[in-house]
């Protein structure tokens, strides 16, 4: 089955990202690359600009690019309401053409692993390495052990999709208003390193239902030495692989996120 990559940011799952508002995590990490690198940066799938918004409003020269035309006009909507006045583009990252260059791209939340098939994978980091100037920064992480429910030591377990749909998450969005979502898996593929889910979405007044929608995505897996050769192949050198953030060197000791450093060649 063929994925739209923009379907699960879309309608109201457009509404449930932006929800996530926070800082969170990675905002420190990012940002320090953007200072570092100095000049322009880029969000790659900056979706409501939950941290494009800040870094504008602290003085930093970002812009955003995200696939989904509804998470850029909540981006739009906030930032406006902020006085601030991104620019923006809406391109998939593997189609990336932009007119302009960047000493910096980053990509957070995992995004890059949501492009369907390696090969358009491998085509958006050299998009990446082709809109950064020479000694440009690319950072981005993947998700360590997001593989769905595959146990690789008992593979012979029984497995049944779709699985039975589960509670994910609640995003209260004000008054009796809250967006109550649920999610299950349609498929798990171990060899090509695939989940594929969906996720319903209950828009609720109290306890009345005012919309409901259902969306569809897919998710690789990646492993760090397959990153690092991907990269590798687009061109990138200076590849450096952190764990969760911290800056230390990527090993068994991490358990949540693996980070890549990479620079363009300079000159």
């Amino acid at each position: 089955m063929e994925y739209d990559e923009v379907d699960l940011y879309s309608g109201l799952a457009a509404l449930h990202w932006s929800a996530y508002d926070e800082p969170a995590w990675d905002h420190d990490f990012y940002k320090a690359i953007v200072q570092q690198a100095g000049g322009l940066a880029l969000d790659v799938a900056c979706g409501a600009g939950r941290l494009l918004r800040r870094y504008l409003a602290a003085g930093l020269a970002v812009e955003g690019v995200d696939s989904s035309a509804d998470m850029l006009a909540v981006c739009r909507r906030k930032a406006e309401a902020d006085g601030l006045a991104p620019t923006l583009y809406c391109q998939p990252m593997q189609a990336l053409n932009l007119p302009k260059r960047y000493d910096c791209i980053y990509v957070p939340c995992g995004s890059w692993t949501c492009v369907t098939g390696r090969e358009n994978a491998l085509e958006a980091l050299r998009r990446f390495h082709e809109h950064l100037r020479p000694g440009g920064v690319l950072a981005f992480n993947v998700y360590y052990g997001d593989w769905g429910d595959f146990d690789y030591n008992s593979p012979d377990q029984a497995r049944a999709y779709p699985t039975e749909w589960a509670p994910h998450v609640v995003k209260e969005l004000g008054g009796q208003r809250r967006l109550v979502i649920d999610r299950r898996l349609t498929g798990v593929d171990p060899v090509q390193q695939l989940s594929r889910e969906e996720r319903r979405y209950r828009l609720m007044e109290g306890e009345t239902l005012l919309q409901e929608e259902v969306h569809a995505g897919q998710n690789h897996w990646y492993f760090a030495a397959e990153v690092v050769m991907m990269l590798g192949m687009a061109g990138f050198t200076e590849i450096e692989v952190t764990g969760d953030y911290t800056g230390e060197p990527f090993g068994p000791q991490h358990t949540g996120t693996i980070v890549f450093v990479c620079r363009k060649t300079p000159g």
